[in-house]
C-alpha cells in the first residue's frame, strides 16, 4: 500500500509499507534552485596544493576521485578508500596527528 504525502501540492515524498518491512522513504523530489553549495575549505594542503591525507599524511593525487569527509566545517581528503572508514571512525585522532605534521613543515621553514 503506498501512502503519498503533500505539501502545499507538492509531492514530499512517499512511503512503502510492507507487512514486518521496516519503512523506506524515497528522495524528496521538489524544486531544484541550480545553485550548489561551495564545498568546506580544505583542512590541510602540501606545498604543492594538494590536499594531505590525514590517515597516511601523503598527498592526495587526484582530489577529483579521491573519497573525502566533511568535520566540523573543514574537507578533509583520502588518498585511498580504506583511509576514509579508519578517519570516519575517531576524525580527533588523525586531525591531531594532521595538526602536528603541519606544525613540523612550518618550523622546519623558519
Amino acid at each position: 500500500m503506498f501512502r503519498r504525502f503533500l505539501t502545499s501540492g507538492l509531492l514530499a515524498g512517499a512511503m512503502l509499507m510492507l507487512p514486518g518491512a521496516t519503512f523506506a522513504a524515497l528522495p524528496h523530489t521538489g524544486a531544484q534552485t541550480g545553485a550548489q553549495a561551495e564545498p568546506p575549505p580544505l583542512a590541510a594542503t602540501a606545498p604543492s596544493g594538494k590536499p594531505i591525507c590525514p590517515v597516511m599524511l601523503d598527498e592526495v593525487e587526484d582530489p577529483s576521485d579521491a573519497a573525502y569527509s566533511d568535520y566540523q566545517g573543514k574537507r578533509y581528503y583520502f588518498c585511498c578508500p580504506a583511509c576514509k572508514p579508519k578517519f570516519d571512525k575517531n576524525p580527533r585522532r588523525y586531525i591531531r596527528a594532521l595538526e602536528a605534521r603541519q606544525r613540523r613543515m612550518a618550523k622546519a621553514k623558519s
